[in-house]
């Protein structure tokens, strides 16, 4: 299927679509009361001084159930404002109101639990589970929902970028900033069991879509684009186990028990759940740390999905054959430590050759995501398509693929097939699938 010729949008329409992401009157009287209480000194800014103050803070490409401003406050200050998308087809196709939801339970619920428990043990601060930014302020009444953040690039932090590889000293600090933040379930699952159970009870985002005609049917289609990048004789083994792999099932069906927490007690853990190279901020400089950003698909689930998830997205097959075995030690011997800290003991929650059995029985997961977000990682900003378009598309009842939707064509097709391969490869070689 080609990609469908864009209709040329016009200057009012580009006006219009600007104004439509814009922070509403309710969420801009929200900003300006949130100013008056961080900054008592700070003269209010007033509705259209406060728009000439926003600026976008992610790049074309960067956020897709989103949108993402900088508010700049005079002299020096500034803040992150997320809004789910005010258009309705959008907000329906792109499930933007339970993801939204999710991120604003995520900081103000969840990321306080953890803080508290660590804070309980009198955990040094420097080994601490912090990596997410601050948050100032939620809202989830709709259409007036918005989460209001610290600006990380104030403080250094940016995007890796993913067309280059990942150094391993990131990626080691990943997996020690995951095993901090599995950890806090685990402890918490003992010690309080009634504080983690609303967590314990999260029904998945994709098990919510479950439903959903339109997508089953794209996602279905995402088996032929990763059987498409098995195109050389060397490959027809691989090729085989693929296909008979995906013969087990629908996309839906195959992807569900893996993110089920139920099936993997008692090893179960909250997930950040969206592991791909633009929901991890780093900063570089020395000492090298990171932050953790978008918990929208926050999950309960097994701790091999973001592990899986994040090896198979941000990282190469080259570098996974080096570097894999190393860095699941590191993430073990990370929880160990911080299970010590949080006054329990891995052998007992979650020894080593469990964690094994986990990464046997779970690592598919990152397969199936790979096939959903390597499409994106490998597209360059200027080549994102019109998810406007997309959703009326959806919305009109026309079904589509990776080509039709645009999150495939000539500017990423090549690297996509190679990146989609190398993971194959990997999956099969590893006994995963």
């Amino acid at each position: 299927m080609e990609p469908q010729q864009k209709k040329p949008t016009t200057g009012q329409e580009q006006q219009q679509d600007q104004e439509d992401e814009l922070p509403n009157e309710c969420v801009s009287q929200c900003l300006r009361q949130l100013i008056g209480e961080l900054w008592p000194e700070q003269r209010l800014l007033e509705g259209t001084e406060l728009r000439r103050q926003l600026e976008r803070a992610s790049a074309k490409g960067d956020n897709y159930l989103g949108v993402v401003w900088r508010l700049r406050v005079p002299p020096d200050r500034s803040l992150v404002v997320k809004l789910p998308p005010q258009n309705s087809v959008r907000r329906k196709q792109f499930f933007a109101r339970p993801c939204f939801l999710r991120e604003s339970q995520a900081y103000e619920e969840f990321l306080p639990l953890v803080a508290a428990l660590q804070e309980r043990w009198g955990v040094p601060e420097e080994e601490r589970f912090r990596q997410h930014a601050r948050c100032y302020h939620t809202r989830r009444d709709e259409p007036n929902e918005c989460i209001v953040l610290e600006d990380l690039c104030r403080s250094g932090f940016q995007l890796h970028d993913r067309f280059s590889d990942l150094p391993l000293q990131h990626a080691a600090m990943v997996m020690r900033a995951y095993a901090k933040l599995h950890a806090v379930s685990l402890a918490a699952k003992r010690q309080w069991p009634e504080k983690l159970l609303p967590f314990r009870q999260l029904v998945d985002i994709f098990q919510q879509r479950r439903g959903d005609i339109a997508l089953a049917t794209y996602f279905e289609s995402l088996k032929e684009s990763a059987l498409s990048a098995l195109l050389s004789p060397a490959d027809d083994a691989y090729g085989l186990r693929l296909r008979a792999y995906f013969a087990r099932g629908s996309y839906f069906e195959l992807l569900l028990p893996l993110i089920s927490g139920s099936n993997c007690e008692p090893f179960a853990v909250v997930c950040h759940g969206d592991c791909w190279n633009n929901n991890i901020m780093y900063r570089p400089s020395r000492p090298l740390d990171l932050r953790l950003i978008d918990w929208q698909l926050m999950r309960y689930a097994s701790p091999v999905t973001d592990l899986a998830y994040f090896l198979f997205t941000c990282t190469t097959r080259a570098f996974r054959q080096k570097h894999l075995q190393e860095l699941l030690d590191e993430y073990h011997r990370q929880l160990g430590q911080q299970l010590t800290r949080l006054g329990e003991c891995v052998e007992q929650l979650l020894p080593r050759e469990a964690f094994a059995v986990q990464m046997r029985t779970k690592a598919a997961v990152g397969l199936l995501l790979a096939m959903m977000v390597l499409p994106i990682v490998t597209m360059r900003g200027q080549d994102v398509p019109d998810l406007q378009a997309i959703s009326e598309l959806i919305e009109a009842g026309g079904s589509t693929n990776l080509q039709g939707a645009g999150f495939l064509g000539t500017g990423n097709e090549q690297l996509y097939k190679l990146r989609m391969r190398e993971v194959i490869l990997d999956c099969v070689d590893n006994d995963y699938i």
